[in-house]
């Protein structure tokens, strides 16, 4: 497996964070799966990549989609984010048609123009260096009438969590966080509408639920495990008081209403390749 290259911290960081939020969302109103299975419909017998795979969720069940005469690459730094590729083999054991491949999406990929039917990238598109290069080698890959599907969050995702948080620090959102909320509204749809020739705009709302104990603990992990937590402040000590402040009110919250809710909103693309 080559090691993935162009790879920033920050990246590294969020791919961390996002194992124990997928496991989270499980307490969730929709499967994010079947959503975007309705808006890319993957057959029988397809070449599939899923960019930023994390620990291969996604990549297991478009291997069912696809059965024995399809394909499924699951790609993600691995060699930068420990554990990750442990995870995604014992998640994908039992799965003949995949391979795992260690690879940045900020940097081009090995495969030939017009490998795949479709290439799908969830809540990992807005970390890549040049948004136009990437979908560009999206589209280069794709074969003549594929289609990509991308998802990540929407300027106001999960504001409740932000406005409490806000509301703690006695602060705005860090830049840098802030400015990736709004990168799929400011960067990822004007480039898709450029390059592709044709776009698909799906907006996503989904509530996560927390709930007693066990969920006052969930969104602790929840918490710890964001970039904001880390951006919140240079202070370790800073950071650790926010953190308990911010248990505090949820633990008041689910004990008056019965649980915590975090709204996810997302913006889904897919992004057709014209027929050539």
């Amino acid at each position: 497996m080559t090691k993935a290259s162009g790879v920033s911290q920050e990246e590294v960081s969020a791919h961390i964070g996002n194992v124990l939020r997928s496991e989270i969302n499980k307490n969730a109103d929709y499967d994010l799966e079947e959503w975007i299975q309705a808006r890319v419909h993957i057959s029988q017998g397809e070449m599939v990549m899923d960019v930023g795979c994390g620990n291969g969720k996604q990549v297991a069940v478009f291997s069912d989609l696809v059965g024995s005469t399809g394909k499924v690459i699951g790609a993600d730094i691995f060699s930068q984010v420990p554990g990750l590729l442990d995870k995604a083999r014992e998640k994908l054991a039992d799965k003949a048609n995949i391979e795992l491949l260690d690879h940045s999406a900020s940097v081009p990929f090995p495969q030939s123009d017009h490998t795949f039917d479709v290439i799908t990238s969830c809540y990992s598109i807005y970390y890549v260096d040049d948004i136009r290069a990437s979908l560009r080698e999206f589209k280069r890959l794709l074969k003549s009438g594929g289609r990509c599907f991308l998802v990540g969050p929407a300027w106001d995702n999960s504001r409740e969590f932000y406005d409490l948080n806000r509301d703690i620090t006695k602060q705005e959102l860090p830049k840098n966080f802030s400015e990736r909320l709004w990168r799929i509204n400011n960067e990822v749809i004007p480039a898709a509408y450029e390059i592709f020739h044709r776009v698909e705009v799906s907006p996503f709302v989904n509530r996560v639920f927390f709930e007693g104990d066990h969920g006052v603990k969930a969104v602790e992990e929840y918490f710890r495990a964001s970039l904001l937590f880390q951006e919140d402040s240079e202070q370790h000590d800073a950071r650790e008081q926010f953190a308990k402040e911010f248990v505090k009110r949820v633990k008041m919250e689910i004990e008056k209403n019965g649980r915590y809710i975090i709204y996810k909103r997302a913006i889904g693309l897919t992004l057709y390749k014209e027929n050539e």
